[in-house]
C-alpha cells in the first residue's frame, strides 16, 4: 500500500487549531530596537524575510509562525532555533507532540492557505484575528501517518529547493555573460571603430520629460479614454520594449499632456533610477520619465538604449535626493555617448539583440521550469493531506 493509499483509509480525528495548539503573540518591536540592539537572532513579524537581527531572542524551539497582521496576513513560515517573535506574528504550538507533530502541522496550514486567508479581514488593514485562527479544522491521523507525511514532503522540498536553486543560478550567470559581453562590445576600448562623442541633446530628435497635468486616475474616471498611460514601474518590469501600461489617459489629458511615439525611449529619472525600455505604442508618461527619440541622421534609438544599459550603474550612482533619489533632465542632456557610424550602430544592436533573446528566452524558460516544478509540488502537498472529514475519499 502506498503512502496514499493508507492517507485515503487511516482513521482521521478532526479538531479546531484552539483545542490542540496553543496560539500567541510575540512581543511588539520597532525599527529603532532593531538598530539599537544587533545581533545574530532573526526578528520574525510580518512578511517573508526577517525584519532585522538582534542581540536578544523570546522563541526557541517554536517553529510555526502566522503573520497576523499586514501585506504577509495568513503566511506561515517555520523558523528554527532561536528568534525574536514580533508582536504581527503568532506562534501556533501544539500541547502535545505524540499527538501532533510540528512539521505535519506546518505543511497542514501552508496547504490551507485559502483556508486561512478566509478568516483573514481586508477592510482597513488586513488583520487575521486570534480566535478565528484558533476554530480551523486540523486533521489529526495516527502518527506514523503524520511521520510518513512529513518525510515525503521534507524530501519534495529538498528536490525543489536544489533545483530552484540552480536554475537560478543559471539564469544569474547567463545574465552576467550578457552584461559582460555587451559592455566590452559598448566600451570601445581597442578603437577599432571610430567613434564621436556627443551628448544625448545633440543626437536627438526629440528629448525632454514627460507631463502629466492630470494624475491618469482622476483623469479616467471623470473624462474615460484609452490612451496608454506608463509609470516607471512598467518601464521597470519590461525588458526591451514596453509592451504593458497600468493606466490611461482621455482626449482631455491629452491636450495638456504629450504623446510619444512608438519606439521612444523612456528613460526613469525618479524612483527606480535609470530603468530604460522603448515604447512599444504610442504613450504618455509623467515627469519622472525621459523621452528620447534619435535623430536618423546620427543615431539609432535602440543603440543608444544598450548603451545606456552599459552605463546604468554610473546613472544610478549620479543620483540625488532625500526621500527618493532622482536625476535631473540636464544630466541626461549633457552625457556625451560614443556615436560610431550608423552601420556600426546598426550591427551593434543586430548582435545584442541576437543575445538579448538567448537571455529573454532562458528568463521565460527558466522560471517557467522553477514554476512548474513548484506547482507539481504544491499537487503532491495536497494529495498528503487528501484526509475527508466524511470518511469517503475526494480523489
Amino acid at each position: 500500500m502506498n503512502i496514499l493509499e493508507e492517507i485515503q483509509n487511516c482513521p482521521v480525528e478532526w479538531k479546531e487549531l484552539g483545542e490542540v495548539c496553543e496560539v500567541k503573540a510575540g512581543k511588539n518591536i520597532n525599527k529603532t530596537f532593531i538598530q539599537n540592539n544587533l545581533g545574530n537572532f532573526p526578528v520574525i513579524n510580518s512578511g517573508k524575510e526577517p525584519l532585522g537581527y538582534i542581540n536578544i531572542f523570546n522563541t526557541q524551539n517554536d517553529p510555526i509562525g502566522i503573520t497576523s497582521r499586514g501585506a504577509g496576513v495568513g503566511y506561515v513560515s517555520w523558523n528554527e532555533g532561536k528568534y525574536f517573535r514580533g508582536n504581527l506574528n503568532y506562534s501556533a504550538t501544539a500541547k502535545d507532540e505524540e499527538v501532533l507533530l510540528p512539521r505535519f502541522l506546518y505543511f497542514y496550514l501552508k496547504n490551507s492557505s485559502k483556508e486561512i486567508e478566509n478568516l483573514c479581514t481586508f477592510d482597513g488593514i488586513p488583520a487575521l484575528n486570534k480566535s478565528s485562527l484558533e476554530g480551523l479544522l486540523i486533521p489529526i491521523p495516527p502518527r506514523k501517518i503524520q511521520e510518513k507525511i512529513v518525510q515525503t514532503l521534507d524530501k519534495m522540498t529538498d528536490y525543489v529547493t536544489e533545483l530552484t536553486s540552480e536554475l537560478t543560478s543559471e539564469l544569474t550567470s547567463r545574465k552576467k555573460q550578457y552584461s559582460y559581453y555587451r559592455d566590452k562590445l559598448l566600451s570601445f576600448e581597442d578603437e577599432f571603430y571610430q567613434v564621436e562623442w556627443k551628448t544625448l541633446e545633440e543626437v536627438a530628435k526629440d528629448f525632454g520629460r514627460g507631463k502629466s497635468k492630470h494624475r491618469p486616475r482622476n483623469d479616467a474616471r471623470l473624462y474615460g479614454g484609452d490612451i496608454p498611460f506608463i509609470q516607471t514601474g512598467d518601464i521597470r518590469e519590461a525588458g526591451k520594449w514596453i509592451e504593458n501600461y497600468s493606466q490611461t489617459y482621455s482626449a482631455f489629458g491629452l491636450q495638456q499632456s504629450k504623446q510619444w511615439e512608438k519606439g521612444t525611449l523612456c528613460i526613469t529619472i525618479a524612483a527606480n533610477i535609470a530603468e530604460t525600455g522603448l515604447l512599444g505604442f504610442d504613450a504618455c508618461f509623467p515627469d519622472s520619465i525621459i523621452g528620447f527619440v534619435a535623430n536618423p541622421k546620427f543615431a539609432i534609438t535602440e543603440y543608444v538604449y544598450y548603451y545606456l544599459n552599459s552605463i546604468k550603474d554610473y546613472l544610478a550612482n549620479k543620483s540625488y535626493g532625500s526621500a527618493q533619489d532622482n536625476l535631473n533632465l540636464s544630466t541626461f542632456s549633457s552625457l556625451k555617448i560614443p556615436v560610431p557610424s550608423l552601420e556600426i550602430q546598426s550591427r551593434i544592436v543586430q548582435v545584442l539583440d541576437n543575445f538579448d533573446k538567448v537571455c529573454n528566452d532562458l528568463n521565460i524558460g527558466l522560471p517557467k521550469e522553477i514554476e512548474l516544478r513548484q506547482k507539481q509540488y504544491e499537487y503532491w502537498r495536497k494529495m498528503m493531506f487528501n484526509f475527508n472529514k466524511k470518511g469517503d475519499s475526494i480523489l
